[in-house]
């Protein structure tokens, strides 16, 4: 019979490899799955916003916005866990800039990618972690990308960025922004989530196309014969010491399940920093 398409949405960052890497084999298309993987730089709430649309089937996300667009009614469902290590976020300023501490970030503007995005709610999550209200003291502004990011970080439009460590390590590397301060995320990072409609039409396609890609985790976690550190090089310009120190804290689960603890403390932070109103079971 002919191939199932499914269509997956994901940032372009290093975690989400395997899939490029299953879809190049064929290991889709030799369980009936045609998958279409759709790059998303602008991340959790373009998915969002993609899944309500029917423009992409399945998405891999942030657990604080999987969990918030949930939680607050979305027409999706969360599926499965990706990666279960934290994420290691990282607070960054401009270079030369007289911040050097968390704490001299208070009432300084913040750039997110979009409301509701991975970093707007973790800028949220600092500020209530430092005791600041994060509403007053953490004013922001929406960059939409890493590049948007830099641009209005030279222009002085914004003071400091959340984003993961790695994927942003070139730009403190090459002087243009200078790490504050590491941000780890209190719950497994990287959650699968489906629309309804998918889950009702596609659900042995989305079982396949997980199954296929666990594999490619495993392997890629492994790095066999330095395959992974030479992608890692090639495709986003991680060294060596940088690709050690990512792999070695980067744990992938690629199945259906979710632990609880992920749901209930995402949810209480959510809802501390005032994005939820109130927890939901």
């Amino acid at each position: 019979r002919s191939a199932s398409t499914l269509r997956v949405a994901g940032v372009p960052e290093h975690f989400n490899a395997p899939f490029l890497l299953a879809r190049q084999r064929g290991l889709y298309e030799a369980r009936g799955v045609d998958l279409e993987w759709l790059t998303t730089p602008q991340g959790t709430g373009r998915m969002a916003d993609m899944l309500r649309a029917g423009e992409t089937d399945v998405a891999v996300m942030v657990s604080e916005g999987a969990v918030a667009q949930v939680a607050g009614g979305a027409p999706f469902r969360i599926v499965g866990t990706y990666v279960r290590s934290p994420l290691r976020l990282g607070v960054y300023v401009r270079a030369g800039s007289r911040v050097s501490s968390v704490e001299e970030l208070k009432g300084k503007v913040f750039g997110v990618s979009r409301m509701g995005s991975n970093s707007h709610l973790m800028s949220y999550v600092l500020g209530h972690q430092q005791g600041w209200e994060p509403a007053r003291d953490v004013p922001l502004k929406v960059v939409h990308t890493l590049g948007g990011a830099q641009e209005a970080m030279s222009k002085g439009e914004i003071d400091a960025f959340v984003w993961e460590r790695f994927t942003t390590k070139h730009l403190v590397d090459s002087g243009e922004w200078a790490f504050v301060s590491e941000l780890p995320s209190p719950w497994h990072p990287f959650l699968m989530v489906a629309s309804e409609e998918a889950l009702a039409r596609k659900l042995p396609e989305i079982r396949n196309a997980v199954e296929a890609t666990l594999p490619v985790c495993e392997e890629f976690k492994a790095n066999i014969g330095g395959a992974t550190f030479a992608y890692l090089a090639e495709h986003h310009g991680l060294d060596l010491a940088d690709a050690t120190d990512w792999l070695g804290s980067t744990e992938w689960a690629c199945r259906l399940a979710v632990a609880r603890s992920t749901l209930e403390k995402t949810q209480a932070a959510l809802t501390a920093i005032g994005v939820l109103e109130a927890q939901v079971a």
